[in-house]
């Protein structure tokens, strides 16, 4: 081991960072780039590969120089980032081969409903049809496929490969589990389900364990070669950080979109409506976790909404504007701009506003954004059996709104305890790199040198919270066109 830093390269849906974390999990450096998209068609979500790269590699020097350190002092590196969104790209040169289709990307919905009304259950999120609309839709794709030098993957995956100069096409169970074409059985991507929609099964990346070194980073790009020690999906990276390590753990994720995991076990669990079995990891032990996933398909997005609307000048601002006023005055926001995920399924459902008068404004629609999402977070809640009596973890930029977390814990009547640090999601990748490298010793170690969490509890009486969830029962049904 080379030294006692670690580095995360966390690549999310609107912006890339990396953290450079030492032995007691203290941050001792963050930098930051922004990133793009475009919407080519209505419903569409494309990103350019390119940029995802190189404002990973910007970062990662960043992090280093801010830090006051060197790669030879790193002695690891974890990737961590947003899942299911779909890249293409040349094995030979590494080039891509088409813009990315973002996880959020409605372009392959009509082909998800055929699958649905057949009993499949799938989302617009897998991974699995956008690969099929490629085949189907891009003759560069296509041809690539036909010749043999096709490489397709999630973003763990291609940042992986560019890190090694392409010595390595893996991903982790969690990020394969994302994409509908993963064996919870065999921890493998299964060649039948690839069949089943048309990709190619030896363009798509091995499945390795998340927490283990699969190669070393090019020595050009920070100076001296770092294992590449840990590849993970956002959701598990942060729930490993919150520690969910036992069956019944659950954390809350409040991003872009808000994600509720609840660890089920070594192996997958049944699941209802709008619940997903998902991979947490697999440690280099062996070890394995699974978790029920459950989706706010657009929360933090909601507020970027509104900013772009120009209700506040930014996010921050959204939540000042909504402690101004002391309730909503009536207003209903459904946070369904994306249709509704769990339990409802229902793509075609959109946003709605209720309850306006002449004396609704700004402050009003800006609480009821917040407390929108509150509500729909708790639907998740009560729909993945994560309702009982212990604490739920939360974490996400999001939950540094004091206003939503207390509105959640009013509305699902639950304890909450909020991560002190909100880089949960790339912490999480520097301790599964750092395990995988010996800078920790176990998954407990690792969550022993976070600090303690904030303590929200619910003020809502029994009363109040079933008239609240009454009213957010009827404005569930109007958004999605019931009478």
């Amino acid at each position: 081991m080379s030294g006692a830093l670690v580095l995360a390269l966390d690549l999310g849906t609107t912006s890339v960072r990396a953290l450079l974390v030492d032995r007691d999990g203290e941050i001792r450096s963050i930098a930051s780039r922004a990133l793009s998209a475009t919407f080519p068609e209505p419903g569409w979500i494309e990103q350019d590969p390119t940029e995802l790269w190189e404002r990973s590699v910007d970062v990662l020097r960043e992090a280093l120089a801010s830090g006051r350190a060197a790669a030879g002092d790193v002695a690891g590196i974890g990737v961590v980032t947003q899942r299911a969104t779909c890249l293409a790209w040349d094995a030979a040169t590494l080039q891509p081969l088409a813009s990315a289709i973002g996880w959020q990307d409605q372009r392959s919905s009509a082909r998800v409903a055929e699958l649905r009304a057949l009993g499949i259950p799938i989302n617009t999120m897998a991974s699995a049809t956008k690969f099929e609309w490629w085949m189907q839709h891009d003759d560069a794709i296509a041809k690539a496929a036909a010749a043999g030098t096709l490489r397709l993957g999630t973003p763990d995956t291609w940042l992986t490969s560019r890190l090694t100069g392409g010595a390595a096409h893996v991903t982790d169970p969690g990020n394969a589990s994302c994409t509908a074409l993963f064996d919870p059985q065999t921890l493998e991507i299964a060649p039948a389900l690839c069949a089943v929609f048309g990709v190619p099964f030896d363009s798509l990346p091995t499945v390795e364990a998340t927490s283990g070194v699969v190669g070393e980073m090019d020595p050009t790009l920070l100076g001296s070669p770092i294992p590449v020690a840990a590849r993970a999906g956002d959701q598990q990276a942060a729930a490993f950080a919150q520690g969910v390590f036992s069956p019944g753990d659950a954390k809350l994720t409040l991003g872009t979109s808000a994600m509720l995991d609840v660890h089920s076990g070594d192996g997958p669990a049944e699941f209802g409506p709008g619940a997903y079995p998902l991979a947490l990891w697999k440690l280099s032990d062996g070890s394995r976790a699974f978790c029920l996933e459950g989706t706010v398909i657009t929360a933090g997005s909601c507020v970027e909404w509104l900013v772009d609307l120009g209700v506040a000048p930014d996010a921050a601002s959204v939540d000042a504007l909504a402690n101004g006023v002391e309730s909503s005055q009536g207003v209903i926001f459904v946070p369904a701009l994306q249709g509704l995920g769990t339990p409802l399924l229902d793509d075609r459902a959109r946003g709605l506003v209720l309850g306006l008068t002449r004396g609704s404004g700004r402050a009003e629609l800006a609480r009821a954004t917040l407390e929108g999402i509150a509500q729909r977070c708790t639907d998740v809640i009560e729909a993945l059996g994560a309702s009982g009596p212990a604490p739920l973890a939360i974490d996400g930029g999001l939950g540094q709104s004091r206003l939503l977390v207390q509105s959640l814990a009013d509305f699902s009547g639950r304890e909450l305890r909020r991560a002190s640090e909100v880089e949960t999601t790339a912490l999480g990748a520097a301790f599964l790199a750092g395990l995988a490298v010996g800078v920790w010793p176990s998954p407990e170690a690792c969550r022993e040198v976070i600090a303690p969490p904030t303590v929200f509890e619910p003020r809502l009486s029994a009363s109040e919270r079933e008239s609240a969830r009454d009213r957010w029962a009827d404005a569930l049904r109007r958004a999605a066109g019931d009478p």
